[in-house]
């Protein structure tokens, strides 16, 4: 557009600044690396029907996961961070996600993800990633420990999220076997809803399906289980609905990727 006035400020994110160093988000692409306890399970199909948005499609069995996790976050320009401010990489996470599929494509739908760190928070939603600030706790096991014997069978994890003062999810693993690392849960397609709300009738909503898949994904460590998942009650989640009609398996494993500047927009909706 001519006339187009060029912002002064700079930043990947808000708040800008002269020198872009106030931004609240690092610039992608983003390296991951950490503790996942993962619960796969199934749900009423219907239920997790209701809760894609159109058009995608749930897994016919209503497949669905839990995860509690804790994860460090570098950027791809700044990898020292981990050392100059290791309170701006490190933070806890719980998801809700549901198999579900986009023209035939597999894929992965969050429907529900709590962090404990505001950066995290905020890049999730531009990407579409529905993400609240919580309370997020695990089982940590210290390689060394007089009394806890280290992480494999026999080790018992939990992990909890709690947000304005309920418990909204419970995940827990009872681990009794070694896996090959290639049996730790995939996610393919991360497909995901980007809104903004209407701010007036100048300032139209942004509504948009994307996709994005992660690159570097790998792990190591994986462990396999007998598992439970708990929903509990929240005046602010509809998390009930998506309770598990079976319980399939639990892991425990340290992964790794990069989430990079490569989000595809599927479908603008109305």
């Amino acid at each position: 557009m001519s006339g187009q006035r060029k912002l002064n400020l700079k930043g990947y994110s808000n708040p800008l600044s002269p020198e872009g160093r106030a931004a609240l988000v690092t610039p992608t692409p983003h390296h991951y690396g950490g503790h996942f306890i993962f619960v796969d399970y199934r749900a009423d199909v219907d239920e997790v029907a209701r809760y894609l948005p159109a058009p995608l499609e749930p897994d016919p069995t209503g497949r669905a996961f839990a995860i509690v996790d804790e994860l460090v976050c570098v950027p791809g320009d700044n990898p020292e961070l981990v050392h100059s401010n290791p309170e701006r990489t490190r933070y806890t996470e719980g998801v809700v996600g549901l198999r579900c599929s986009y023209k035939g494509e597999p894929g992965t739908f969050m429907n529900a993800m709590w962090v404990s760190k505001d950066w995290s928070m905020t890049f999730g939603n531009f990407m579409g990633w529905p993400k609240k600030i919580a309370r997020i706790h695990l089982t940590h096991i210290p390689p060394n420990h007089p009394t806890i014997r280290p992480l494999g069978v026999g080790s018992n994890l939990r992990g909890v999220v709690d947000r304005e003062g309920y418990r909204i999810l419970d995940v827990s693993v009872r681990l009794d076997k070694r896996e090959e690392d290639t049996a730790a849960p995939t996610f393919g397609w991360l497909y995901s809803v980007r809104y903004y709300p209407e701010m007036s009738p100048s300032v139209p909503a942004t509504k948009q399906l994307l996709r994005n898949r992660i690159s570097n994904a790998r792990a190591i460590n994986v462990f396999s289980g007998e598992a439970s998942v708990e929903f509990g009650y929240s005046d602010n989640e509809e998390l009930e609905p998506l309770k598990p009609v079976e319980v399939i398996r639990g892991y425990s494993y340290n992964p790794c990727w990069t989430t990079a500047h490569s989000a595809e927009l599927l479908e603008t909706y109305e």
